[in-house]
């Protein structure tokens, strides 16, 4: 009779520190044997949603990367806009030589900007519009299927016409000189203008990737919640339960333990 007190006194005990620790932690499975077939679902959950958050820093640094390429086409759009109104003026005959030096001295300066601008726009140490940084890859999924979790960058012919304009010898110090210059600038606005797009889509692509990942993480961490989290409720019921019987058990076990005295007593 005590040994078996004993055995249900050691069970119940563990039960009451299994349930305290649930309730101290907020964790249902504190341990693989509390529910082995949980574990391993909860486990396989923690770890998507560890690579969803990964994969959403991902396209925000994709964003980020995305809109400084986006904002050096947009300084080189206005200036390209500005360089087509000097090229007209220039071409007007209503101005004469001294007229066009002069502007043709701002020509100038902007074809040199824009090649600036092109050389050096970069994010963390890679070119983003003269071509030389190749062509990126923004890992915004948790798996490797390309087109799916992958949004493929290449800008190494996009800038092509503007980058001719800037380097180009051309003036606007006469009529004809002008008159050249407008079919290339109208050609570097709508290459200009059309990469600006590109990058626009992606970034609409890439946000919308943000969406989902942030929706599909809160669905799945409230379902591992379901599985993981300690039901406080039940907990303190068991609780309760376990330290009645913990306290009848050590109860029987006292009891057990005078019975061999008492009977020793009748015999004598």
């Amino acid at each position: 009779m005590a040994i078996n007190s004993k055995a249900k006194l050691d069970k119940n005990l563990s039960d009451v520190e299994r349930q305290n620790r649930s309730l101290a932690t907020g964790d249902r499975i504190h341990e693989a044997a509390v529910d082995p077939s949980g574990l391993i679902i909860s486990e396989g959950m923690r770890a998507r949603i560890r690579s969803m958050g990964q994969a959403q820093r991902n396209a925000t640094d994709s964003i980020s990367l995305i809109q400084v390429a986006e904002s050096g086409l947009s300084e080189i759009q206005n200036m390209a806009a500005r360089l087509k109104e000097l090229a007209l003026q220039s071409a007007n005959d209503t101005l004469g030589d001294e007229d066009r030096g002069r502007s043709n001295i701002e020509f100038q300066q902007l074809k040199r900007e824009i090649k600036r601008i092109i050389r050096t726009s970069e994010f963390n140490g890679r070119k983003l519009l003269d071509g030389s940084g190749g062509k990126y890859q923004f890992q915004v999924g948790i798996h490797d299927n390309e087109g799916v979790d992958q949004v493929n960058y290449d800008m190494s012919r996009l800038l092509r016409s503007a980058d001719q304009v800037s380097l180009s010898n051309g003036a606007i110090t006469s009529k004809g000189s002008s008159m050249a210059m407008l079919p290339k600038i109208d050609k570097m606005l709508t290459e200009v203008s059309g990469a600006r797009a590109f990058l626009g889509g992606i970034q609409n692509r890439v946000e919308s990737t943000i969406s989902n990942l942030q929706v599909s993480r809160v669905n799945t961490s409230a379902a591992n919640s379901r599985i993981r989290d300690t039901d406080v409720a039940k907990a303190t019921a068991e609780k309760a339960i376990s330290q009645i019987k913990t306290d009848a058990s050590t109860g029987f076990l006292g009891h057990a333990n005078t019975l061999p005295g008492r009977v020793k007593q009748l015999i004598e």
